[in-house]
This record gives structure tokens, sequence and C-alpha cells, in this order.
């Protein structure tokens, strides 16, 4: 070799590898961001910052989040991916993103489940289907499909970016419903829920955390839920199957994911944080305010859990012809 030799290669490794292992050691002196893929004011946003929170304690840190929005949530993926895998930089997603992006951006070179791991599952919510009730006189599911059916592309629906859940859930619909509506996008569920209200926008598949306060307010209406069984939070409007139309029994989970090369010990000092706060009590409480209920997967079934749930979404996306954005 030249200018330096093996040994002083060799030696120099060891280095670096003691003064990794010291810090991982040592870990975490510093703050820990959690990186939003999405706008601020949505539910990924509202149940991370709850979780930041919580893990601020346990973690004798600062523990903080930073949105960074674009490309169905794949902008923000890509940059903790690439992060420097040491704890510091976390992710906080949705699973049915992470389990369709692949799909829909073939291009890109991340891939969730061999890019990150998994720290734990943080909550999971139903969407609800929401009109204007001043723009349209619309007080059922079927109504709305109807008024469809008489108006082919007469209607627009909100979409969070291709391939998001307000999207997929929209297709769905529109394709047991028979018509075609007009999809436009938003950064995110705030935007969306704007439009919805100045009645620029005629229907949304938002997520309860965004849309209970409206809904109980009557300045937006509830038509159905997209779970197995009615909200507790809004328990007086019925499930989409209750509605009329199968197959609308998907819960969006959300999870927080590390880098996969993250050290085994810095992640297991993560989840020995999170794990308590994710069965506590006053976490679920804190959840079912926004119409979110905890979701507590045992770490052991972590990835298995996300490959079903991935296999779920992707056989959602095959039914609607889902693929990559024109």
């Amino acid at each position: 070799m030249t200018g330096i030799s093996r040994r002083g290669v060799v030696a120099g490794g060891l280095s670096l590898m003691a003064t990794r292992a010291r810090a991982s050691a040592d870990w975490p002196t510093r703050p820990i961001k959690i990186v939003v893929p999405f706008a601020p004011g949505g539910p990924t946003d509202f149940v991370a910052r709850l979780v930041a929170r919580a893990l601020s304690e346990p973690l004798g840190q600062q523990v903080f989040v930073e949105n960074r929005a674009g490309a169905t949530g794949n902008i923000g993926a890509q940059a903790v991916a690439d992060a420097d895998p040491d704890g510091y930089t976390l992710l906080h997603t949705t699973i049915a993103t992470q389990a369709l992006n692949p799909i829909l951006m073939p291009a890109s070179r991340l891939r969730p489940l061999n890019d990150f791991v998994p720290v734990g599952t943080t909550a999971a919510l139903p969407n609800v289907l929401v009109v204007q009730p001043k723009k349209h006189d619309i007080k059922t599911v079927q109504e709305l499909a109807e008024l469809g059916r008489r108006q082919p592309r007469g209607l627009s629906f909100g979409t969070f970016g291709h391939g998001t859940s307000p999207h997929i859930l929209s297709l769905l619909f529109q394709k047991k419903a028979a018509f075609e509506a007009v999809p436009v996008a938003y950064r995110g569920s705030a935007p969306a829920l704007t439009d919805i209200l100045s009645g620029q926008l005629d229907f949304l598949f938002d997520n309860i955390t965004t849309s209970a306060e409206q809904i109980r307010a009557g300045t937006i209406r509830g038509l159905a839920v997209t779970s197995a069984s009615r909200s507790s939070v809004l328990p007086e409007i019925p499930t989409m199957k209750e509605a009329g139309f199968d197959g609308f029994d998907l819960d969006f989970g959300f999870s927080l994911m590390a880098p996969a090369k993250i050290p085994a010990d810095v992640l297991a000092r993560l989840q020995d944080a999170f794990d308590p706060i994710a069965s506590g009590a006053d976490y679920a409480d804190a959840l079912r305010l926004r119409g979110a209920d905890a979701l507590v997967v045992p770490r052991a079934e972590l990835p298995r859990f996300l490959e079903r749930a991935t296999d779920t979404w992707m056989n959602v996306a095959r039914q609607i012809g889902l693929g990559p954005a024109t």
C-alpha cells in the first residue's frame, strides 16, 4: 500500500469501531429527531408528537419532530434511510405508505422492509368519509354514490398524494359504487379538510383525528368509517359495511422506524423506552381523544406483522389497479 501501512489501516478501523462502540454505549447524548414525511397537522404528525413527548423523559434527551413532506412520504423516508444509523434519526410513517411506495415508485431505491427496522407500532385509526353538508344535502354513502353516478367526473375527492389511504379508499369506493370522480392532491389532512369546509372539495376519506371535532360541530358530515366496527369517538356513524359497501375494514396503522443498520443495543434501548409508553393507559387515553387507538405488537412479532400488513395493502392496490403515478 502507498503512504499508509496495512497495520495503520487495521489500527484505524479498530479505532473507529471502538469509537462507535463507546458512542453506542453512551447513547443517547443529544436530541433525537423523528421525521414525519407528511405535512404538520395530520394524524401521522399528531401521533409522532405524542410519542416524542413521551419518549423524552425515559431517554433523558429531547425528542423532537421534523416534517419533511413530499412524494407520498418518500422524501422524508429516504432521508431517514440515508441518515447515519446511530439512533438519532427515526421515521414515523403509515404502514400503508411503507407497503405501497415500492409499487407506486418503482424507480425509487427505497425498499422499506429492507431499509428500516421497527421500533414499534404507534396507533391505529380508521378513516371517515366526509362531505360538506351545505354544498350537497347528502346523508348517506348510498346518496353520495348515486350523485356520483348522476354526475360522471362531476365530483372531486381529496388525496394526500398518489397511493395514500384517502386516494386508495376513494378509488375503491368509486369502483364498488360504479362512478368516477376527479382527484385533488393535498400535502396532508389539514389542507384537504380546509377545502372540504369551504365547499371546494366534494368528499374525502379523512382521518378521524382531524375530522372528529368538525363532525361534532356539524360543519362537515361523516357518512361512514373504514373499520370493522364503529368508532368509540363517533359511535353514531356507521361502518362502510353497514352503509352497504364491503371491503373497507382497513384500519390505518402507524409505526416508528429506525434505519436498518442501527446498533442492536441502541434499538433495544429505544424499544425499552417505547414499549411501556405504547401499552400505557395515559398514551391510550390521549390517542382516544383524537379518535385513534393504541396498536401494541410484541417485539418478536413486529417484522411479521409489517409483512402481513404490506400484503393486505398490496392486495387492495391490485383490486383497484393502482400503479405508478403518471
